[in-house]
């Protein structure tokens, strides 16, 4: 019964995020540039990562932290909707995201990015820093703290200088172009489009 309730849940929200024309997630800038080809090719594997139970997991670490936030700062807002426009070879571009907190310390706005891992090693994360330098692009906010929540450990990494627009626009136009395929070494073991990416295949018979 509650697990019927979840897993409809995230669908739900899967289907409820329609892209928009000349529009990007911030996500799509942070990995393969491939995986933005595929969803709208292989929907069907797209909604089964969608209610991967890992990516639960880490929904309801989101949730649970971001409640804490709430009750021990005074001014706290959670799942702060962003967007942004950009230019990327004269065409403008939005950058749409969704930072998890923006917390007030002593009087400065600091923007939070929540993460759950299996483990701590190599954290912080390339990709996870440069995701939150995009979200302070896009608040202006010059402060901005990366917390992990593992099973060894609780940790934070401050991450203090933004992004600026010529380098947003070089992750835009490597997105679009389908430049980074993969962009880290490590995605392809974990993606649910390594069966039909030829990206993959073609590696896999070098």
């Amino acid at each position: 019964m509650i697990v019927e309730k979840i897993l409809k849940a995230k669908i739900d929200e899967y289907f409820s995020h329609q892209r928009e024309e000349n529009m990007l997630y911030v996500t799509d800038l942070v990995r393969c540039s491939m995986i933005l080809k595929y969803e709208q090719e292989y929907k069907d594997l797209a909604i089964i990562n969608s209610i991967n139970a890992s990516a639960i997991m880490g929904n309801f670490v989101h949730e649970g932290l971001e409640g804490f936030l709430k009750n021990v700062f005074s001014n706290v807002q959670t799942e702060v909707e962003l967007v942004k426009e950009i230019v990327v070879e004269g065409k403008t571009l939005k950058i749409k995201g969704r930072a998890d907190a923006i917390i007030e310390v002593n009087g400065e706005k600091v923007v939070v990015e929540i993460k759950s891992s299996r483990t701590d090693k190599g954290i912080p994360h390339e990709h996870h820093i440069i995701q939150l330098k995009i979200y302070l692009w896009m608040t202006g906010i010059k402060k901005g703290l990366l917390v992990y929540i593992t099973p060894d450990r609780i940790a934070e990494y401050p991450v203090d200088e933004p992004l600026d627009d010529a380098e947003v626009a070089k992750l835009a136009e490597e997105t679009l172009k389908l430049l980074k395929a993969p962009r880290y070494a490590w995605e392809c073991k974990y993606c649910v489009f390594a069966k039909v990416c030829a990206v993959q295949q073609n590696a896999s018979n070098k």
